[in-house]
C-alpha cells in the first residue's frame, strides 16, 4: 500500500504494453490506458499527458526485443520528468529480472512509485525492491514454463508432420470444409470466417505451381512465368496479382515439396507435396545459381549473349554488352562490345544467328541426347541427402540431450555434424550440374521451328549452359560475319 507520509506523484506516466497484435491493432493497450486513468484517479496521482508510453505487440521477457517506448520512459525518469508510473499490471511492465535492475538503478533516490491494481510500490524502500524482486522472478519463470509448453506442444505436431496452426491459406492448399465462428475477447462480436484443410491439395492451383516450375527449370525468366500467371484467372491466397517475390517464396517453401523447415532441418509433412522433393531441390539449384550469376536479378532477358555467363571477350575476358552500332542503322542495329578493354565487337544479329546453329546443331545430335539421359538418370542424389540430414539431425538431438547419452564423446559428435554438413554440401552441388543437364535434356533433339517458338531466356539460358562463347578482334573488314573470329567451346559437365 502507499505509504501515507508520501506527497502523491505529481507528473506520473502511464506504461501499456501489449505482447502480440498480429493486426497492429492498439485496442486493447487504449483499454488498459483507461483502466490506468481510472487506478490514478483512485489513488490522486495527477498524470502526465506527455508522459504515455504504449509498446504495442512488443514482447518483454525476450532480451533481444526492443520496446521504444520502455526506452522512451526509462529516459524521462533518468531526467526527472517524471515521478511515478501506473501500469495495468505488474508483468506489463516487467518479465525480466534485468529489467527491474535497470529501472531500479536509473531510478535511484529519485522517490519513483509504481502502481497497478495489485498495490503500489516505492522504489527507494528496500521492502519494496524486495517484493518486485520476487515478482519479477515469478513473472520470468511463467514466461519461461510458457514457452517450454509451446515448444513441445510444436514439437509433439512436428512428429506427426504438422505445423503450427492459423495463419492463411498457403497457395496450393485448403480445401474448404466449412465456417468457424470467431468471436472478438474486448467487444464479443461474433463473425463468420471460412475453414480449410490446409493437408490437402487444391488441384487448380496446384496444377499452375507445377506448370510454373516446368517454366522455370526450362529457363524461363521469372518475370515472364508471373506475367503468364497474371493471365490466367488466378490470384494470390490475399486476392493480390503475383509478383516476382511472392513466386520465388513460393516456390522456395518447403511446403510445396511436403516439407516443413524447423531450425533449418527438413521433416517429412502429413501434406503431399505439389513437386516432388527432387524438382523442389532443382528449383533450390536454380535460384542459388541465378543469384550467383546475377546480382540484380528479375529484369527480363533481352539479347541472348549479353551479361554474365553469355558471350566473353578474347582478350580480357569480360562478359559482353550491348550498345547501338555507330552506322546508318544505329537506331535499329546493335552490337556486342566489350566493355572492359573496348577492343572487341561484333553484330548482335550476326553473332546471335551463328551461335544458335551451332548450339542447334549440337542438341539435334543423337549422341547428346544419350549422354544427357545418362547424366540424368536417377542417381538418387535426393534420396542421398535426405538421408545424411536426418543423420545430422539424430545427432544433433543426441547433443542436446548428453545427459541421455553419457557415452557420447561431445567432440567426435561435432566433427561428425562437420561431416555431415561437408558431404550434404558436395552432394548440393552435384545436383546443381544435374539440374543444368536436366535443363538442357528439355531441349536435346529440338527442331529449327520449336527453337524459334522458345521465349528468349529459354534460348539463352540453353545456350550459356551448353556452349562457351569467346570473341576475338576482327581483321576482317567490310561487312558479313567472320566465323574464325568467334570460338564456341562445349562447357563440360560437372562431374558427378
Amino acid at each position: 500500500m502507499m505509504h501515507r507520509t508520501q506527497i502523491p506523484p505529481q507528473r506520473a506516466g502511464i506504461y501499456c504494453r501489449l505482447s502480440y497484435a498480429p493486426d497492429g491493432s492498439l485496442e486493447k493497450v487504449e483499454r488498459q490506458e483507461a483502466d490506468c486513468r481510472d487506478l490514478a484517479a483512485r489513488l490522486g496521482w495527477t498524470i502526465s499527458e506527455a508522459h504515455i508510453f504504449p509498446d504495442n505487440s512488443r514482447s518483454a521477457w525476450q532480451r533481444n526485443r526492443k520496446r521504444p517506448q520502455w526506452d522512451l520512459m526509462l529516459q524521462a525518469i533518468e531526467d526527472g520528468e517524471i515521478d511515478g508510473i501506473i501500469v495495468y499490471h505488474g508483468d506489463r511492465l516487467i518479465r525480466q529480472p534485468f529489467d527491474l535492475e535497470k529501472l531500479i538503478g536509473i531510478s535511484d533516490a529519485k522517490g519513483l512509485r509504481i502502481a497497478s491494481p495489485s498495490g503500489t510500490r516505492d522504489l527507494d524502500s528496500p521492502d519494496d525492491r524486495f517484493i518486485l524482486r520476487i515478482e519479477a522472478a515469478q513473472a520470468c519463470r511463467e514466461s519461461d514454463n510458457t514457452s517450454r509448453r509451446v515448444r513441445r506442444a510444436l514439437a509433439a505436431r512436428l512428429e506427426k508432420g504438422l505445423t503450427q496452426t492459423g495463419g492463411r491459406r498457403p497457395f496450393g492448399y485448403g480445401v474448404l470444409v466449412g465456417t468457424r465462428t470467431k468471436v472478438d475477447r474486448q467487444t464479443g462480436q461474433r463473425t463468420e470466417a471460412p475453414e480449410y484443410d490446409t493437408n490437402q491439395q487444391v488441384p487448380e492451383e496446384a496444377a499452375i505451381l507445377r506448370e510454373a516450375a516446368e517454366q522455370l527449370l526450362a529457363g524461363q525468366n521469372q518475370m515472364a512465368v508471373v506475367r503468364w500467371m497474371n493471365a490466367l484467372p488466378c490470384r494470390t491466397t490475399e486476392g493480390n496479382l503475383w509478383a516476382p517475390k511472392t513466386l520465388r517464396n513460393l516456390m522456395l517453401s518447403p511446403r510445396i515439396a511436403g516439407l516443413i523447415d524447423r531450425d533449418g532441418q527438413l521433416y517429412e509433412a502429413a501434406w503431399d507435396g505439389i513437386l516432388s522433393r527432387e524438382t523442389w531441390e532443382e528449383i533450390q539449384s536454380l535460384y542459388r545459381r541465378s543469384a550467383e550469376e546475377n546480382p540484380y536479378p528479375g529484369r527480363e532477358r533481352v539479347y541472348l549473349l549479353s551479361g554474365a555467363g553469355g558471350a566473353e571477350c578474347g582478350l580480357c575476358g569480360t562478359y559482353l554488352s550491348t550498345k547501338p552500332s555507330g552506322g546508318r542503322n544505329r537506331k535499329t542495329a546493335r552490337v556486342y562490345y566489350c566493355p572492359g578493354c573496348r577492343r572487341v565487337g561484333r553484330s548482335v544479329e550476326l553473332l546471335d544467328a551463328y551461335v544458335e546453329g551451332r548450339a542447334l546443331r549440337l542438341l539435334q545430335d543423337p549422341r547428346l541426347g544419350e549422354e544427357l539421359a545418362a547424366a540424368t538418370a536417377d542417381q538418387g542424389l535426393v534420396s542421398e541427402i535426405a538421408e545424411l540430414e536426418r543423420q545430422r539431425r539424430d545427432r544433433r538431438k543426441q547433443i542436446e540431450n548428453l545427459a541421455d547419452h553419457p557415452g557420447l564423446d561431445a567432440g567426435l559428435a561435432l566433427a561428425a555434424i562437420a561431416s555431415f554438413d561437408t558431404k550434404i554440401a558436395m552432394l548440393r552441388n552435384r545436383l546443381k550440374g544435374v539440374a543444368v543437364d536436366k535443363q538442357l535434356a528439355r531441349m536435346a533433339g529440338i527442331s529449327a521451328e520449336q527453337w524459334a517458338d522458345e521465349p528468349l531466356d529459354v534460348r539463352s539460358a540453353t545456350v550459356r549452359a551448353l556452349l562457351r562463347v569467346i570473341v576475338h578482334p576482327t581483321t576482317r573488314r567490310g561487312p558479313g560475319f567472320d566465323p574464325a573470329s568467334v570460338t564456341i567451346e562445349r562447357r563440360r559437365r560437372q562431374a558427378p
